[in-house]
Formats: C-alpha cells, sequence, structure tokens
C-alpha cells in the first residue's frame, strides 16, 4: 500500500511574488540547457571520471560489466518427471533428484558480479501440467534470516525471499512474477516493459521452511495459468535470490545493475517446455456475495442514533466469470453482474493543488492483461492516460467514488506471433439516482453505456514495440466519445554497451460530438537512459484545449509541458553507507502560447545505507500562475495570480526488514504569502510474522495565507470570495492534518485479516474496513468485509454509511 500521500507539489503552491514571467523564463532556460546538456555530455560513456582514482575505479568496473556482459545467457532444462513433487516446502521428494541444479547465481548487490556468501541450489521439473521449481538457500546463521511477512500478496522485498520471472513468449518485454520467503508467503505479478502490475492475482502454490542449513522453498506454477505458444520448447526465466541482513541481490542471468530485475532483454533460457499442456483451457468462477448497505440520517449522533435515522438494504449477488483460452496465447473472457464487494478502500489523498487527483487500480477483474494495454511510457502519476480503467464501474461522488454495476460483457487479451492483442467491450449500469433521504449524492438518472476498449501493437526489432489503441464510450455522459492513439516504443541493451537506453513517440486525438466534430489532439516523447550511475530522462507533451479521452485521464489541458530529469550515484564496497545519490529534477509547463504557467524544481540528495536505511535533503522551487480561483483542501479558495515558493525538506527512514521501522518527514516552505511547517510521521511494528500494526500521521501547518474561507468566484480572472464581499482577500492559519491505522493478523500464508482506519480533517471525515481473506486453495476463496463511512466535524461525529459483505468465489478448471 503506498504511504500517506498530499498531492501537490512539495507544500502544495506558494506565495505571491513581483518576480515576472521574465525572470521565470530566463530561470526556466537555464534550467532546461543544464539538464540536457548534462545528459548528452555523458551518453556516450555516462561514467567518465575526473581524476585518476575515479578514473581507475570506473574503468575496473566497467571490465567487470564487460566480463559479466561477456558469455552467452545462461540456460537451463525443466527435467521431465512422472511423479511431481508435494510443495510442502521440504525437498524430500523423489522428483527433485532428477533433474540437474542450475548455473550458481551472481552476486549484483552490494559487490558486483562476485560470488554471493552463500550458495545456493535451484532445480526445474514438469510433469507437462505444472512447471515445479526449488531453492535450497544456504545459510550459516538460519536464525538471522529476515522472515518478518507472510500474507498473500504482501511485499518481500525486505525479507529474504526467491524470485522467479517467467517470459513464457520469449519475446523479452513481458512476464510474470512468482516469489516466495521463508515463512511460504506468495507474491506475484505481471510486467510489460518495465512497468510492473503487482495487483495480478493467479493460480499457484508454493510453500517454504527454515531450516538448520538455511531455507528451503518450493514452487509449482499450473500452465493453465500462463499463456504461451504450445510446442515451444524454449521460454526466457529470470532467478533472483535476496539475504536481506547482508542487503545482497544475487542473479541467474543478467548481473547488471544499469538494468531494471523484470527487463528480460539478456534474460536466461529455460528448456524443456514443448511438453507444457493446459487441457481445455476453461476456467468457470461463479461468486456469491450477501451484504448490506446502511445509511444513516437525521440529527442524532453515531452513539445515539434513533431507528427512523436509519435507511438501508440487503443484497444478494451472484456474478459469473468465464475465461476461456482460445488458443494457449490468447484468453477470451467473459463476466456478468461483476462484483467489486472484496476490493480494498483507496487511500485517503488531501489536494493541495489545483489539479485531479489519481487513484490506481485495485480491481481484480481490471489487473488482468494490464501489460496488454499500457500505452507508451505513460502512468497515471504523469497526469495523462488514453484508458484508464478506474473510469469504468465507478462514479465520482462528492463522498468519493461509489461502483456502478457492470450488467456484463467480455475481453480477448494475449498475444499471437509477435502481435499484442487487447479488446474489452462492457456494458455499465446507469449511473444510479440519489434518493435524498438516502442522503446520496443527486446525481441525474440516465441509461447504461457501452464501453468499448481495443490495443494492438507489435513487437518489432528485438525489443520493442509498435501499436494502436482504440476507446468508445463515455461512462459519464450522453455523447459519443472516440479515442485514436499510436506508440511507438524503442528499448535497447545493445545501442550502448552494458547501458539501456529507451525512448517513446505517442499521439492521441478524441474525436466528441454526435458526428465527432469537434477534434482533440494530445501528443508526447520520451528519452531516458535509465541506468545505476548515471540516469537521466527528457520528455515533452503537448495537450490540447478540450482534449476529452473520456475512458481515460488528463488532469491539465492547453498546455505543453517540458521535464528533465538527471541522477548521479557513487557507490562504495564497503563501510556504513552503499550509495549517495544527487538528482536534479524539473520541469515547465506553458499554455500553448508559450507563456509560462508552472516551472517545478526538486534537488535531492539521498544516503542509502548498507542496510537500507536513508535519509534525504530536498530543496524545491515552484512557480505557478493560475488564472482561476480554485479549492485546496475542499475549502480553501486560492485567488489567481503569480506565486513563488521555496522550501526545504528532510526525511529519514530506517529500513523496511526491521521489525520496528520509523519514518520521518519534515519540511519548512511557502504558501500563498504565508509559511507552512510539515511534520509526518511513521511507525510500523512487525513483532512478528503473524502481526503488522502501522501508524501514520501528516500534518501540515500554514500560516498567513492568502485565501477566501468558503466560496469563491471561479470566473477567469476574478478576484473575488463571493460570501466575503468587502473582505476578498485574508491571511488565514489553518492545519490540514491526515491520520491512517492498519492492523495485519496473518494467521498462515492463506488467511490473513487486515484493518485499515483512515482520516482527515479536510474533508471532515472517516473510512473504516476490515477484510477477512480465507485462500482455501489458490482459486477458491472466502471474504468477510465491513466499511464504514463516518462524518467527523467537531462535536458530530456519526456513522453515514455501513455496508457489510460476505463473499465466495470459487474456482473450476477445465
Amino acid at each position: 500500500m503506498a504511504a500517506v500521500r498530499f498531492v501537490g507539489s512539495a507544500w502544495g503552491v506558494a506565495q505571491n511574488g513581483s518576480v515576472g514571467v521574465s525572470l521565470g523564463a530566463a530561470f526556466v532556460s537555464a534550467l532546461v540547457l543544464l539538464l540536457v546538456g548534462a545528459p548528452l555530455g555523458i551518453a556516450g560513456e555516462s561514467e567518465a571520471a575526473t581524476d585518476g582514482e575515479s578514473a581507475n575505479a570506473v574503468g575496473s568496473e566497467q571490465l567487470v560489466v564487460a566480463e559479466c556482459d561477456r558469455g552467452q545467457n545462461p540456460a537451463a532444462h525443466a527435467a521431465f518427471v512422472e511423479q511431481p513433487p508435494v510443495i510442502d516446502g521440504r525437498l524430500d521428494d523423489v522428483a527433485w533428484q532428477q533433474a540437474t541444479p542450475v548455473g550458481e547465481l551472481t552476486q549484483v548487490e552490494p559487490i558486483f558480479c562476485t560470488p554471493p556468501s552463500f550458495k545456493s541450489e535451484i532445480r526445474i521439473v514438469t510433469d507437462g501440467e505444472m512447471l515445479y521449481l526449488s531453492l535450497r538457500a544456504f545459510d550459516p546463521e538460519p536464525d538471522k534470516i529476515v522472515a518478518n511477512r507472510m500474507g498473500r500478496s504482501e511485499i518481500f522485498f525486505y525479507d529474504d525471499n526467491f524470485t522467479i520471472l517467467l517470459d513464457t513468449f520469449h519475446d523479452r518485454q513481458n512476464g510474470f512474477f512468482f516469489q516466495v520467503n521463508p515463512n511460504g508467503g506468495r507474491r506475484d505479478g505481471t510486467f510489460a516493459r518495465d512497468v510492473f502490475e503487482e495487483n495480478w492475482d493467479g493460480i499457484w502454490y508454493g510453500d517454504a521452511e527454515i531450516t538448520a542449513e538455511g531455507w528451503t522453498a518450493e514452487v509449482a506454477i499450473p500452465f493453465k495459468t500462463l499463456p504461451f505458444r504450445p510446442g515451444a520448447d524454449d521460454w526466457g526465466l529470470q532467478m533472483f535470490r535476496r539475504i536481506r541482513r547482508r542487503n545482497e541481490e544475487h542473479r541467474w542471468a543478467d548481473p547488471s545493475r544499469q538494468r531494471f530485475g523484470i527487463n528480460m532483454s539478456r534474460a536466461g533460457t529455460l528448456t524443456g517446455m514443448a511438453v507444457a499442456k493446459q487441457g481445455v483451457g476453461l476456467d468457470v468462477v461463479p461468486t456469491f456475495s450477501v451484504g448490506a448497505s446502511v445509511d444513516q440520517q437525521g440529527d442524532t449522533s453515531a452513539f445515539g442514533m434513533r431507528d427512523s435515522d436509519l435507511h438501508g438494504e440487503a443484497r444478494i449477488e451472484p456474478s459469473f466469470d468465464a475465461f476461456y483460452r482460445v488458443t494457449p496465447g490468447l484468453l477470451l473472457s467473459a463476466t456478468a453482474n461483476t462484483d467489486f464487494a472484496q476490493t480494498e478502500i483507496d487511500d485517503a489523498q488531501v489536494n493541495l493543488n489545483r489539479f485531479a487527483l489519481f487513484f490506481p487500480e485495485k480491481r481484480e477483474f481490471f489487473l488482468r492483461d494490464t501489460g496488454i494495454f499500457q500505452f507508451a511510457d505513460l502512468e497515471g502519476f504523469d497526469g495523462i492516460l488514453p484508458f484508464f480503467s478506474r473510469r469504468i464501474g465507478l462514479q465520482g461522488t462528492a463522498r468519493g467514488p461509489r461502483d456502478v454495476r457492470l450488467l456484463g460483457g467480455g475481453r480477448l487479451t494475449g498475444r499471437a506471433g509477435r502481435f499484442n492483442i487487447g479488446f474489452m467491450n462492457l456494458q455499465q449500469d446507469e449511473n444510479f439516482q440519489s434518493d435524498p433521504p438516502n442522503g446520496l449524492d443527486t446525481i441525474p438518472d440516465r441509461g447504461g453505456e457501452n464501453l468499448t476498449v481495443a490495443r494492438v501493437s507489435a513487437n518489432v526489432l528485438e525489443e520493442s514495440n509498435v501499436g494502436v489503441l482504440l476507446t468508445h464510450g463515455d461512462p459519464e455522459s450522453d455523447r459519443e466519445n472516440l479515442l485514436a492513439g499510436a506508440d511507438f516504443n524503442y528499448r535497447s541493451s545493445q545501442l550502448i554497451p552494458g547501458r539501456f537506453v529507451s525512448s517513446s513517440l505517442w499521439v492521441q486525438q478524441d474525436f466528441s460530438g454526435q458526428q465527432y466534430g469537434r477534434r482533440e489532439t494530445a501528443w508526447g516523447a520520451t528519452l531516458s537512459y535509465p541506468n545505476d550511475r548515471v540516469n537521466w530522462k527528457l520528455r515533452v507533451r503537448d495537450v490540447g484545449k478540450n482534449f476529452d479521452p473520456a475512458l481515460g485521464f488528463v488532469n491539465r489541458r492547453d498546455i505543453r509541458r517540458y521535464d528533465a530529469e538527471y541522477r548521479y550515484r557513487w557507490r562504495t564496497q564497503a563501510g556504513l553507507v552503499r550509495t549517495w545519490d544527487l538528482k536534479v529534477d524539473g520541469d515547465l509547463t506553458t499554455d500553448r502560447d508559450d507563456n509560462i504557467e508552472t516551472v517545478n524544481l526538486f534537488v535531492p540528495f539521498r544516503v542509502t545505507t548498507q542496510v537500507d536505511d536513508a535519509f534525504e535533503i530536498l530543496f524545491y522551487y515552484s512557480y505557478d500562475a493560475p488564472r482561476r480561483s480554485f479549492y485546496i483542501a475542499d475549502h480553501i479558495g486560492i485567488l489567481p495570480g503569480r506565486h513563488h515558493s521555496v522550501s526545504g525538506i528532510f526525511r529519514v527512514e530506517t529500513s523496511q526488514h526491521r521489525k520496528l521501522r520509523f519514518r520521518y518527514h519534515t519540511g519548512f516552505g511557502q504558501l500563498f504569502g504565508g509559511v507552512g511547517l510539515r511534520i509526518a510521521p511513521l511507525v510500523e511494528w512487525r513483532p512478528s510474522k503473524y502481526l503488522l500494526v502501522s501508524l501514520e500521521y501528516d500534518r501540515r501547518q500554514f500560516w498567513g495565507v492568502k485565501s477566501c474561507y468558503g466560496l469563491i468566484d471561479e470566473a477567469p480572472g476574478s478576484r473575488n470570495c463571493v460570501n466575503e464581499p468587502g473582505a476578498d482577500i485574508q491571511k488565514r492559519g489553518f492545519a490540514i492534518q491526515l491520520a491512517r491505522a492498519r492492523l495485519q493478523v496473518n494467521f498462515s500464508p492463506d488467511i490473513g485479516w487486515s484493518t485499515l482506519v483512515q482520516w482527515d480533517n479536510a474533508t471532515d471525515s472517516a473510512q473504516f474496513q476490515t477484510r477477512l481473506r480465507w485462500i482455501v486453495k489458490p482459486g477458491r476463496e472466502f471474504f468477510v468485509v465491513v466499511g464504514q463511512n463516518l462524518d467527523t466535524k467537531p462535536g458530530d461525529i456519526r456513522v453515514r454509511e455501513t455496508q457489510p459483505t460476505a463473499k465466495v468465489r470459487w474456482t473450476f478448471r477445465f
């Protein structure tokens, strides 16, 4: 889960100032020249040194890199066995003796390209139905193995762990991620072109145990879970082992820091896959849920409500999903009355700028095959997406998102040859007509919408692709909306020996109106050098004035934006510190007449220790020139003008492998003519693998902010407070607070109970959710979820809505 997030600049915005646009333009021009010039100077070979000692060190490292990259990618063979192993983590099955251990791993962190401190023995077998892998992780101090987590889909990066990456089409661009830790905890995901989707849940098996010699693990992955080319004998394979207390990472293939772990361009090869069978390739998944929705009204508090204050309804919700592999590489899915009752609630966010917030997708239905629909290098926090699945089946209201029923639909996803194919058509029910006595927001009633997304891309060159994307339909209005996009993504691990380079070009055009009479365009380009010692990126985008991707996301229109970032990393082989990172990150936004609107400059300096403790000092400057009034924190009106800000921030955090973890963020800066102080501590306690307790608090205190407290006139250029005639601008002090508490109880790797409570004073509301998940066996699950929304106005705390739900989901696989 993400940490507490206040969205905006480092302080939200800035102070009114007298510095003109000409000075801002000069500043930005100098910044862009600095950031663009520096990377180009190092593009040929970034690690050029400035003195003899550094040159010798860099030269030695380059020789080591060349030595590591010199040989062919490693290969492993999956031995065929008649009797498969039992997955209990013990490695006592005869099947494992029929396989030869794969080659030894190579250390990547902290001492690059050297033998690991402790050996690992990995064996691979198959019976044609599943792929089986075993790990014997030797460790002379098993009592010091870090294994603090156990729940399904927890992040085991900060535990000792064993990770398997499978590129089933051997296209070196996409794949599946499987991970186990010494407690038998399981985590999985998918990835496409270095974009990782952690919320995918596949059907597979894994277990582990700590022994006197270290720890052992077994993994079984059904071929029915994976798409692949029938009869193909070769898959891409990568494997990692991490020894957390030593902060060691070992890789089987491609022991290079210059490429992300999920970059499969130099992965090894797994043979013996020609025997893989998928059977009929049909999964039938009926789901049944029982629940209620209770809304409280009236003037009584939550602790003294009357029966007449309650309005609610019980519900029984059957739903149905089916998944059929038309070919081993193409999956056809059908859904009816799709149910999202068990989905975790969103992390609360408080908006401190004038742009829309982004909330990531959490619903499992939309997380399947997300890599297929990936467009260019765009992510939600970039502020523009041609397709964003949260636009489907969710309706924004003043009190947060509410579910809109999906009546049914179909989806075709997968790969055919060098083509990646994604098609989705869903029928969304009408948006609910709220009933004021129920206390819901009044929203016009209208018919449902048919929504379509289509994506096709082709793998070209060795690691690149080119594609198109279409969306049709608008989930929030009756108007027609069609969007068409095209992108080209270049990736190369060979253009510069031992380094990785990528670039992306994209264009989108939306067509709106009954006859698509209005057309608007957005386009962009990125060039990046995402390597370890030197990492830089240049990006430009242009968004039309009325650009409206109805099934996508855009938080700023009628702009041109230029981004440049450069990071240099120093590494040490020994001592307390592992890395020193200095980064310069700037962006410039203009309108389409090239008038400057926004400038941001971040200069962080971060030091990370050998065990992943870290501290960071950050300088931040911003300039923003809004032309309209807007609100921050839901109720504080900010007037047009030119605003400048300078802030200093300090962060310190201990490693997440510690049983008691601490993080603290503090800073001092400016906000709209005032000043602000931020404190944001987090404490996380894991006394054992069975329990997690986490407390977060984020407070921003401001003084002397020029604003309206209440309604504002939002006409362009207006500087009027509607409800305060004669007193348009006042200097105010206020505090924005956000608090969050989590409790996670793991009874076993398959049974977990989580509780989340969060509150903020910007909306005077709180959310509560408690969720029990029991994995009877992979693919067969039982949930109990209780959620509540509360109003928390001082002196008038009340429960507004309660939603208890019990749900069972059962997969039948043929």
